[in-house]
C-alpha cells in the first residue's frame, strides 16, 4: 500500500522554487481615498520627528556657549578636532569622569577657567594680530624689486 502523496503548495517557504498559489481572479476593488490624508499625516510625523524647532539668534548663541544645540535648527556648536598626547587624554578623560562632566564640558571648563584667571592675555595677543593684519609690518616683507 502507497501513502498518498500530501499536497505543500500552499505553504510559503520563501523559496523561489515553491509553487505558485493558484491564481484568483482579481476583482477591482477601488482604493479609498484616504491614501493622500495617511500619506501626508506620515510625512508630517517623520519630519518633525525629534526636531524641537526653530532658534533666534541670541538663544543660538546662549545655547552654543552652554553646548545644548543639539535638535535645534540653526543652532550648531563650534567644533575642532583636536590631537591630545595620551598623557592629556588620559587626564581629560579621567578629570572629566570624577567631576560627572563630559570630557567636552571639562576642556571648556578648564578653558574657561584659564581665560577668567588671565583676561589680559586674550586682549594683548588681539591686540598684536590686528596689527600684523593692518600691514604695519608689510614694509618688512620688500616688494619683490631688487634694492640695488
Amino acid at each position: 500500500m502507497a501513502a498518498a502523496k500530501k499536497d505543500f503548495s500552499g505553504i510559503k517557504t520563501g523559496s523561489r522554487r515553491a509553487a505558485a498559489p493558484a491564481k484568483q481572479e482579481k476583482t477591482a476593488t477601488p482604493e479609498p481615498q484616504t491614501g493622500s490624508r495617511v500619506f501626508a499625516a506620515i510625512e508630517q510625523a517623520t519630519t518633525t520627528k525629534g526636531q524641537q524647532g526653530t532658534v533666534s539668534p541670541a538663544e543660538a548663541a546662549e545655547r552654543a556657549e552652554n553646548l545644548q544645540t543639539q535638535g535645534r535648527k540653526g543652532c550648531k556648536a563650534i567644533r575642532i578636532n583636536m590631537a591630545f598626547s595620551p598623557s592629556n587624554h588620559e587626564f581629560i578623560k579621567t578629570m572629566a569622569k570624577a567631576s560627572g562632566h563630559t570630557m567636552t564640558e571639562f576642556t571648556n571648563l578648564v578653558i574657561s577657567a584659564y581665560r577668567r584667571e588671565h583676561p589680559e592675555i586674550m586682549g594683548q595677543a588681539q591686540a598684536f594680530l590686528d596689527t600684523i593684519n593692518s600691514g604695519a609690518f608689510s614694509h618688512l616683507l620688500g616688494s619683490g624689486e631688487n634694492d640695488e
